[in-house]
């Protein structure tokens, strides 16, 4: 899909590309990347490191719950990938529904959990799932928002499901950042975090909020993870002149994310909501509940 694309500021402060693409196009585009070739986010394999980063993801989830929330042991895992976040709250004994256009990266990376998978597009399944009244208390919508064609839409679709106690984990790259205008005005980087039509919504820290507040969502904690994009201030380590230093870079992260968690998880959450106030972080995670 070869189409030229801008971007407009919305109301509420984030940015999203115009023209949006047709569905039609973007289903087409994610069934070649994602669930034909495995690519993209996906890897055939992960380090031992990797796969402890991931579960320490699901970790600070429980531990940012259990120090803000008081919900039920119920997941629904909105677009789960290949269900590693799902995996550690399964294994803990919870209720999990697992969501996803397609079911590969979960056969491929945790069949176990084939039996808790709803497979079809998530707008639908839970405009569907509505009608039935069923709740959960946790709701996980990890890299999603960023790739829908409208962000409200499906938020809104999100709240119809949630109660007074349902919280809901979203998950989103801080794109635009002060920090990334740094880089930016500094010459280490461009704006090589714009990638239509994989990201058509683009957000940062007060454009997320604004979005949330404007569909009657309430932010309760909002972290930012390990800042890798510093890399790109130093001309050794800019893995954008020179791609091969990516994967350090990632291995770093992953190491001192997992380091940090380890060391003491609720001390680590004061650092993320610290660095999301900063702006110095790759990725934003905002726990929200209900106004």
């Amino acid at each position: 899909m070869k189409r030229q694309y801008s971007l407009v500021k919305t109301e509420c402060g984030y940015l999203e590309v115009s023209p949006k693409p047709v569905l039609e196009e973007l289903e087409s585009h994610y069934r070649e990347k994602y669930y034909q070739q495995m690519s993209g986010k996906y890897s055939s394999e992960y380090t031992e490191s990797e796969l402890v980063y991931f579960e320490n993801q699901a970790k600070l989830c429980e531990a940012t719950l259990q120090k803000y929330f008081d919900n039920d042991r119920s997941l629904l895992d909105i677009g789960c990938g290949e269900g590693f976040f799902s995996r550690f709250f399964f294994g803990n004994g919870w209720k999990v529904t697992c969501v996803d256009f397609s079911i590969k990266g979960i056969e491929k990376k945790n069949p176990q959990l084939l039996g808790c998978f709803e497979q079809g597009d998530i707008i639908q399944y839970l405009n569907n799932y509505s009608k039935n009244k069923m709740k959960y208390g946790l709701l996980n919508l990890d890299n999603v928002l960023e790739h829908v064609l409208y962000p409200v839409d499906l938020l809104n679709s999100m709240m119809r499901i949630m109660t007074k106690n349902t919280v809901a984990r979203i998950e989103v790259p801080n794109d635009f950042s002060a920090f990334q205008q740094l880089l930016t005005n500094s010459g280490c980087t461009s704006e090589t975090w714009v990638s239509p039509p994989e990201h058509l919504s683009y957000f940062n820290r007060d454009g997320l909020v604004n979005l949330f507040k404007s569909v009657g969502l309430k932010v309760v904690s909002l972290q930012a993870d390990y800042p890798i994009e510093q890399f790109l201030l130093n001309e050794n380590s800019n893995y954008w002149n020179d791609r091969a230093l990516g994967k350090a870079a990632h291995s770093t992260r992953v190491t001192c994310t997992n380091y940090l968690i380890e060391k003491n998880i609720l001390r680590f959450i004061d650092y993320a909501e610290a660095a999301a106030d900063l702006e110095f972080g790759r990725i934003l995670t905002a726990y929200v509940q209900l106004a």
